[in-house]
């Protein structure tokens, strides 16, 4: 399925002006990393040369790294900028972090000029920030007070400005949360993956001032939903508590996007907390570094089949997780035989009785593997279709089945590019 969305001096102490344009001066030089340029600039060189640079094909979609003192989670932090050494084909870096000091309602773009650390002067993608603005100018704007004091955005630009000097910034901070926050955060990522000299760098802290063994418990659960790309065991993670995070928001419109985006992977470069930098377990801050990576071209525009066999199974797989239900209220777990059914994809299912429609419900975005998106909306259709009652295990064996199976949505910029009775069209 494609889809086509139609859709200055009053920064006072912390900016300056050079050229007309504003400079964002350092909030967390000589707190959060040295003062000192030769002393900020050997810690960093330091930390990137002990990390590894992991080679891998494909295109560097995202990387997520931490915002700690530099001293803390500087050596994590290393491992995902390392992944830029030598990428000089990325013009621009677009670094999303949480609020910490300023509670606001919306996404803060800074849209022009320049951040600055003691390593110098980075330059604000104008053109790029005013793009990311029109997505949705109510929610996205420039708020002074959100960028004043963050670190979030900062402490990433001396590692940045070492392993691509030349390339340019989009500082976010998000203040925006809950369902709101990530579905709009999901359309600027997957605008920002349309540009191939792009990438998005997600500055955020895994869980806080937990005893060691509990932390590490809780950042492996978030790390593995992240590097599974699982947006569904993610939230869930969140909402039960299994999961800490300082901008769950962020991770998870990240992970929707990556996965909408095609043939993506998430890889581990490196996990620590600050027990194992200053020894003291008793109470410790957790820190991630993963990038992101599409294989092949990506775009999720590649032809998609289901073979005779893999549509038997999942309408084998839509009745029996009905009838389980039914029975006993839960779904069974299934272990597909045909490998396109463990592919993420949204679907209908659409269920009939004597021919009259008797439920039909579906999920678009492809967040899950399409048979437990089968298994969930087949249930769904069944018991939670509001304008028909519960189907009953009497009537089961009369209804007939149908699964309209959807491929990623992908943003266009044509409507000639629709091909009627193939597409499907999300305004």
């Amino acid at each position: 399925m494609m889809t086509l969305f139609m859709i200055g001096m009053m920064l006072i102490c912390s900016t300056a002006q050079t050229d007309e344009k504003p400079i964002r001066q350092p909030a967390a030089s000589g707190d959060f990393y040295p003062s000192d340029p030769r002393e900020l600039r050997q810690m960093v060189e330091d930390m990137l040369h002990k990390a590894k640079k992991v080679e891998v094909e494909g295109r560097l979609l995202a990387l997520i790294t931490p915002h700690a003192g530099l001293k803390f989670s500087g050596p994590v932090a290393a491992e995902s900028f390392r992944q830029l050494e030598g990428r000089e084909g990325i013009r621009t870096a677009v670094i999303v972090g949480p609020s910490h000091y300023v509670a606001f309602d919306g996404i803060s773009v800074y849209p022009k000029g320049y951040y600055k650390t003691p390593l110098g002067l980075v330059e604000i993608d104008s053109d790029l920030a005013e793009e990311i603005t029109r997505i949705d100018p109510k929610r996205i704007k420039f708020y002074p007070p959100a960028h004043r004091q963050e670190h979030a955005v900062e402490v990433e630009l001396p590692f940045l400005q070492t392993v691509l000097p030349k390339a340019k910034i989009v500082p976010m901070i998000v203040g925006l949360h809950g369902v709101e926050g990530v579905e709009i955060l999901k359309q600027i990522f997957s605008k920002l993956f349309e540009h191939k000299d792009v990438v998005v760098i997600l500055s955020v802290d895994l869980s806080h001032y937990h005893p060691y063994a509990r932390a590490v418990k809780l950042d492996k659960t978030a790390l593995d939903s992240i590097c599974k790309l699982d947006p569904i065991s993610f939230g869930e993670g969140v909402d039960s508590g299994k999961i800490e995070i300082d901008n769950p928001a962020g991770v998870m419109a990240l992970l929707m996007a990556a996965k909408s985006y095609g043939e993506v992977e998430a890889k581990l470069l490196r996990y620590a907390n600050s027990g194992d930098i200053t020894g003291d377990k008793s109470s410790v801050v957790g820190y991630g570094a993963v990038m992101i990576v599409a294989r092949g071209k990506g775009g999720g525009w590649e032809e998609f089949k289901l073979s005779d066999g893999a549509k038997r199974e999942l309408l084998r797989i839509a009745r029996k997780s009905i009838r389980s239900y039914l029975k006993e209220k839960k779904i069974p777990h299934f272990k597909p035989h045909h490998e396109e059914i463990k592919r993420n994809c949204g679907a209908f299912v659409t269920l009939k009785e004597g021919g009259e429609l008797r439920g039909c419900i579906g999920y678009m975005e492809p967040i899950m593997p399409l048979y437990q998106t089968v298994a969930r909306m087949a249930v769904a259709a069944a018991t939670q279709d509001p304008r028909f009652p519960p189907v009953t295990l009497d009537e089961l064996d009369r209804i007939e089945i149908e699964i309209s199976v959807l491929t990623p949505m992908r943003r266009i910029k044509d409507p000639n590019q629709v091909i009627v009775g193939k597409h499907g069209i999300y305004i």
